[in-house]
């Protein structure tokens, strides 16, 4: 295992490094803020401090706020003067509205409620921010939970998001009559006059399915309706101009690729101004860009990402930006005084973490150095790979090399993306979250991640392949990449394991029920059998898109049985660890024990390890801790 010079083990110190992210770009372009928060955190409430740079300095980010509490979504004002963001500094996992100088001094308080806020803009001139929050608890609210007087009726008294409106100067704040709405996204007009937000039917996340863009005046009694929103949309945005609104969502209403839309601010149907459905990329972002009539969007294309300009008017798009080498995530475009375009970004390569860079003639020049804490570490070396899967298909994916690991063929861990609408891409592949490449590469092993289909940057057919039908395909592609890399030399066939998160534990456990070629899986919070995982997740609709059918379709067969990999359980002979949070709504815990009990039956090795208080991510730090050693020990066992 490599170890730092003071001892001190990698699992050990990744934890506590800071990751960044949301970079944000003065209206001049100038300065640069960001957040840093620790991978993983040592309470139940995350940390997140401000980072301040000028943007045209390499190196020159200092910490902006302390960092005891999570602040987090650092915004400029318009005058560039101020910065607002959000925190819970005052009631920790509650988040307030707070004020800063640029300047520097202490932050101020604006707005603190029992409900937390969950996103805000502020006005073009400066004066006003518009915030959305759910309805505070009544004093019969109180009583009730005192006395324990509180069955929980369904529906009775949904957590609508509001939206509100903030006097900067005065501290008044007014409520703005948006309906029996639950509210999730805005965006305030060029010209001050309108806010426009996205409206889903309750705050369950399964309605957003329903969603519709509203826009509402300052003096307006009721909210103007402009249209329905594929899927789950998200990133609205006010077009320059004021004479449109873009967001982000998917193509076609069941399972999709992305895209960016735009529909006119007076109402109509919505058009699409990114990648086409006939294009083999997909939208992953949108943003307005201060003096520019052109939106600045993200695209994905298979291993890569870039940005391009694109006319909200009529669609047309020009690429800007992509990096040389890597990848990024979370992205600020400003123009400068010459017209050029600015960029502030998150950028990795496969042995360089994550750090805030800022174009420059040169390239990319970091202005931050979180992951100096890992320079003592070396990482494997990290390559794209391509092959035909057998229907035919060409795909990609990413191959790391193992560190210190002498000549192939390779023992080779298969680590598989979760979604499925997720990828790999050429930028730093480790998280203790989920994401385990990197560390397994130090410990001597070959890592290939494979983008099968259903997933992102080739397009809305690629995406929306696995409509009622997940799992066969993405089986055979992920196979036919291992028989590939065997058949190159590569990976070593008798030294193979799988693994993977959420989507990737899904195929892990379906892999183990349907080949023996793999010596170990590991199978991270993944789905096990979709009837169950109806009655409890937190967005049914979409999973049963994959599935095929739902528990209450009648009596049956049910296709969905078909796709579980509980049906295939007694053909298990895989050793097999399963990971699991205890308190995870997206894929139930359920799912983890169900097929724990059904592998026992077989007499296969097979261990479970439940992670308390923990959701689908694992974001305690000695649970990360846990989870690392864990991996390694399992596949260093039987691999």
């Amino acid at each position: 295992m490599s170890t730092v010079s003071n001892e001190r083990y990698f699992e050990d110190v990744i934890v506590e490094t800071d990751q960044p992210g949301d970079p944000q770009l003065s209206p001049d372009g100038e300065r640069l803020v960001w957040t840093a928060s620790p991978y993983g955190k040592k309470e139940d409430h995350p940390e997140s401090s401000l980072w301040l740079s000028k943007a045209d300095r390499s190196g020159t980010g200092r910490q902006f706020t302390f960092g005891e509490s999570n602040d987090t979504m650092p915004r400029w004002s318009p005058d560039g003067q101020w910065i607002a963001f959000l925190s819970d500094r005052a009631e920790r996992g509650t988040a307030g509205l707070y004020l800063i100088p640029v300047s520097g001094g202490e932050a101020r308080q604006l707005v603190q409620r029992k409900s937390a806020i969950q996103t805000f803009e502020w006005s073009p001139d400066g004066k006003s921010i518009a915030f959305l929050s759910a309805d505070e608890p009544t004093d019969e609210d109180k009583r009730r939970e005192e006395e324990r007087d509180d069955p929980d009726v369904y529906g009775e008294k949904w957590p609508y998001a509001r939206l509100h409106v903030l006097d900067i100067d005065s501290g008044d704040t007014r409520l703005l009559p948006a309906g029996e709405r639950h509210l999730f996204d805005l965006a305030w007009s060029p010209d001050g006059s309108r806010i426009g937000f996205l409206a889903s039917p309750t705050p369950e996340l399964e309605t957003r399915k329903d969603t519709q863009v509203f826009t509402i005046g300052l003096s307006d009694t009721e909210p103007k309706a402009l249209c329905f929103a594929n899927g789950r949309p998200s990133s609205l945005r006010w077009a320059p101009d004021g004479a449109h609104l873009a967001f982000l969502a998917n193509h076609e209403r069941t399972t999709s690729g992305h895209t960016v839309f735009a529909v006119d601010a007076s109402g109509g149907e919505p058009r699409v101004i990114g990648p086409w459905k006939t294009e083999e990329a997909c939208g992953i972002g949108v943003e307005v860009v201060p003096g520019s009539t052109r939106f600045a969007i993200a695209v994905a294309h298979g291993l890569f990402t870039r940005l391009e300009w694109v006319d909200p008017s009529t669609g047309e798009r020009e690429p800007f930006f992509e990096p040389d080498d890597g990848d990024f995530a979370g992205y600020s475009v400003r123009l400068t005084n010459g017209g050029e375009p600015r960029i502030a970004v998150v950028h990795s390569t496969g042995t360089v973490p994550p750090e805030v860079k800022v174009n420059s003639a040169g390239g990319l020049s970091p202005v931050s150095a979180h992951h100096s804490t890992l320079a003592d570490f070396t990482f494997g070396e990290q390559e794209s790979f391509y092959w035909t899967a057998p229907d035919g298909l060409a795909l990609d994916g990413v191959l790391i090399h193992p560190v210190d690991g002498g000549d192939a063929p390779y023992p080779m861990i298969v680590h598989i993306h979760g979604g499925p609408y997720g990828r790999y891409s050429l930028g730093w592949n480790l998280h203790p979250r989920a994401n385990w490449q990197q560390w397994l590469a130090m410990n001597g092993y070959a890592v290939f991640m494979p983008n099968y289909r259903g997933g992102m940057g080739r397009g809305n057919e690629f995406a929306s392949c696995l409509h009622e039908n997940i799992t066969d395909k993405e089986f055979d592609d992920i196979t036919s990449g291992v028989e590939a890399l065997i058949e190159r030399g590569f990976a070593d066939p008798d030294r193979l394991g799988i693994g993977g998160w959420s989507g990737g534990g899904l195929l892990t456990a379906w892999s183990v029920g349907h080949t023996d070629r793999f010596k170990a899986g590991i199978m991270g919070a993944g789905v096990s059998y979709w009837g169950a995982m109806a009655m409890d997740t937190d967005l049914y609709t979409v999973l049963n898109h994959y599935a095929g059918d739902a528990p209450w379709d009648g009596p049956g067969p049910h296709r969905s049985k078909k796709h579980s990999p509980i049906s295939y359980a007694s053909n298990v002979r895989t050793p097999l660890l399963i990971i699991h949070g205890k308190a995870d709504a997206r894929v139930p815990v359920n799912q983890a024990t169900g097929f724990h009990r059904a592998v026992k039956e077989t007499g296969t090795p097979v261990e479970m390890v439940l992670y308390p208080r923990e959701e689908h991510p694992i974001l305690e730090r000695n649970h990360q801790r846990d989870m690392f050693r864990r991996v390694r020990d399992w596949y260093k066992r039987w691999v």
